[in-house]
């Protein structure tokens, strides 16, 4: 049987972000979501977390290992797969309110009269968010990632001096929605058109 479609360099890309915003955060109430490549965020729900940094984002994928179930003759009866765990590991950038309560937890930031203050008090820092990015493959073709509900799970270590960005990388594990999914992903297609 002869086979369908053909290799396509168009296929083939690096990955960068939109220019004025990457990744977004919202409450997991906010109905604004994608639901296409060309989405962008209308809903001043959405916060921009600001720049991340050039070696960009790690998606990874965890997997258990699946379970045999045998009877007693040891015979084969069925193999349960073990769970999915799919986090986001990404740097922000940017010292400012909505990054940092991203890091810290929101209710340990706050922004007034010119004073930004972080309570670092991790009792108060477990919230589950939705978060988006907008980001682009090989001749502009438009990706967004939508992650439905999200947990900050890791921080990682916080350097400064005076040759590094000042950033703070945060991982994200993915919670499943109502619908089983952990994340969407929306991409411009090379082989059909819109």
């Amino acid at each position: 049987m002869p086979y369908t479609g053909s290799n396509m360099k168009e296929n083939v890309s690096t990955t960068r972000g939109v220019q004025g915003g990457y990744l977004f955060r919202a409450a997991t109430t906010v109905t604004d979501v994608p639901t296409a490549a060309n989405w962008t965020p209308s809903n001043a729900g959405w916060l921009c977390l600001g720049y991340i940094p050039e070696d960009g984002f790690t998606e990874r994928v965890s997997q258990e290992s699946s379970t045999s179930l045998r009877d007693i003759n040891r015979d084969l009866l069925d193999e349960v797969s073990g769970s999915f765990t799919e986090t986001l590991t990404v740097g922000l950038m940017e010292v400012k309110k909505d990054a940092l309560a991203t890091y810290y937890g929101a209710a340990n930031v706050t922004d007034a009269a010119g004073k930004l203050t972080v309570d670092h008090n991790w009792g108060k820092s477990e919230e589950t968010f939705q978060y988006a990015m907008l980001l682009l493959l090989k001749n502009d073709r438009k990706w967004v990632k939508h992650i439905p509900q999200g947990k900050v799970t890791d921080r990682g270590d916080f350097t400064g001096n005076k040759t590094t960005a000042a950033q703070r990388e945060v991982t994200i594990t993915y919670t499943t929605d109502a619908n089983g999914s952990g994340c969407k992903d929306y991409y411009e297609s090379t082989e059909t058109s819109a």
